[in-house]
């Protein structure tokens, strides 16, 4: 099978698989936003649920990796708080200029594409990198 063919089907489950998360985080974050929290509050709450589920998501379904788990999980945290960050700022700097629905939107479109290269390129490396 081509390099190319086996990226395309690691992109798709990575987007499955985000798409469940991502789902399940913004029912999270528009549930407590509806109830009155303040969306910066609320976008918290969602990635922290998202945080766990997109671990095992990632580690177990997108790149099936039989890595380290220690320095994984290592990795991991280090770049969804780099990701989440960046996600923060968006958010941030979006709600200047639009409604909280489309800035939130905006903020997890480049959570979504920091967290790939991140994933692909550092986190699940060949175990024979590690």
């Amino acid at each position: 099978m081509s390099r190319w063919l086996l990226e395309a089907r690691v992109l798709v489950r990575f987007l499955g698989s985000g798409a469940v998360n991502t789902l399940l985080g913004f029912g999270i974050i528009f549930a407590l936003m509806a109830g009155g929290m303040d969306p910066l509050w609320a976008n918290i709450a969602g990635y922290a649920v998202g945080f766990v589920i997109g671990f095992l998501l990632s580690r177990n379904f997108v790149f099936r990796s039989n890595g380290k788990f220690i320095g994984q999980s290592l990795r991991y945290l280090l770049s969804f708080t780099i990701c989440f960050v960046l996600n923060l700022f968006v958010l941030r700097a979006a709600l200047q200029h639009m409604a909280a629905i489309p800035a939130q939107v905006l903020a997890s479109a480049a959570y979504t594409a920091s967290m790939f290269l991140l994933a692909r390129l550092w986190i699940y490396r060949s175990p024979h990198e590690e």
